[in-house]
């Protein structure tokens, strides 16, 4: 599947909890069912690919529709844009997305908050939230730590405000308490089957030889990064 026709376009799926909250799964998902996909990154054959988050942010600035260059998809996941020096979260424009296309379905994808914390802390085995530091001129995990524990309550305190009148139309799914099962059944019309579903990037209890993961740790902070 390639795109969606006017007869047969089914509303657009956008996931706005945090990454680090079941989004590889949730890819899974809707790829198993044969939707276009955007995760990450807008990939193009024959072109370079451009950072979906980073797109997102250029279209807002040049008026455009939010998802100007990429609306042929049916699920949005994983939008997030995080370089040395800029950083911008997508699934903060959750206004701007509804504004675009009121059809829109936004998927909240939420966890135990504590959790995802110590599992943002240790993404990338370290690199991704020392590069916020860096970023955000935080000097300790406990102030990062902290800050996120704020934005992650007030994002979701926004986001079931700012869709109290149309309930229908934002899902909430906890990935550790919530069955896969019951998120196939809201979103019926998409022909989703639960045996896609997999708990993809799980690192909790994971054991590597030492060498295998100091090796990994290395690469994780010292390999280059292109800027989107």
């Amino acid at each position: 599947m390639t795109g969606q026709s006017p007869a047969t376009a089914l509303p657009r799926v956008v996931q706005i909890g945090y990454h680090k909250c079941g989004t590889r799964s949730l890819e899974q998902l809707f790829r198993g069912a044969g939707h276009p996909v955007v995760k990450y990154k807008l990939r193009r054959p024959f072109r370079r690919s451009r950072n979906a988050g980073l797109l997102m942010r250029e279209n807002l600035e040049a008026g455009r529709r939010i998802f100007a260059g990429m609306e042929g998809h049916v699920f949005y996941a994983d939008l997030i844009y995080q370089t040395e020096s800029d950083a911008f979260e997508p699934i903060r424009c959750f206004r701007e997305i509804m504004r675009d296309y009121p059809d829109t379905i936004l998927l909240l994808n939420v966890r135990d908050r504590e959790d995802w914390i110590r599992s943002r802390l240790k993404h990338g085995h370290g690199e991704f939230a020392q590069r916020v530091m860096r970023q955000r001129g935080i000097d300790s995990q406990e102030v990062l730590a902290e800050l996120w524990r704020q934005e992650w309550d007030t994002h979701l305190a926004e986001v079931r405000a700012f869709m109290a009148d149309r309930p229908a139309q934002l899902i909430e799914f906890d990935i550790d308490n919530d069955s896969v099962e019951s998120l196939v059944e809201r979103l019926s019309a998409y022909g989703l089957d639960a045996d896609d579903w997999g708990d993809i990037g799980r690192t909790r209890g994971v054991k590597r030889h030492p060498l295998v993961a100091k090796l990994k740790k290395l690469w994780a902070h010292a390999r280059w990064r292109p800027a989107d």
